[in-house]
């Protein structure tokens, strides 16, 4: 085999195996195999959510955030370097109304 076929041949296995991988990666998934997009299997059923303990921790983490912001900006205080922590928290829906209802919820 001369080079020049060596290459050809080379360049169509590759062609092959990335139009395969395409394909397999752009299927769906079989029916019966429930996943979430981050790998893990989805829950099948129904579960329950204590939105009342979510909202209290939604705010007394604020409630937290708030009072070290107070002492950090208090005159006595030392400077010290600033501290920022962002918290991202997805509410199910049925929770929302409990949320509203504390004035917890930004859009």
């Amino acid at each position: 085999m001369n080079a020049r076929r060596r290459i050809a041949v080379g360049w169509a296995v590759l062609c092959l195996a990335g139009l395969a991988a395409t394909f397999a990666l752009g299927t769906e998934p079989s029916a019966d195999t429930r996943r979430s997009p981050g790998g893990e299997p989805a829950p099948t059923g129904t579960y329950a959510v204590d939105c009342r303990e979510l909202a209290d921790d939604v705010a007394q983490a604020r409630a937290e955030a708030e009072r070290e912001r107070r002492e950090a900006l208090a005159p006595s205080a030392t400077p010290v370097r600033p501290n920022a922590t962002l918290r991202t928290v997805m509410v199910p829906e049925e929770c929302a109304d409990e949320f509203e209802d504390r004035g917890l919820m930004t859009r």
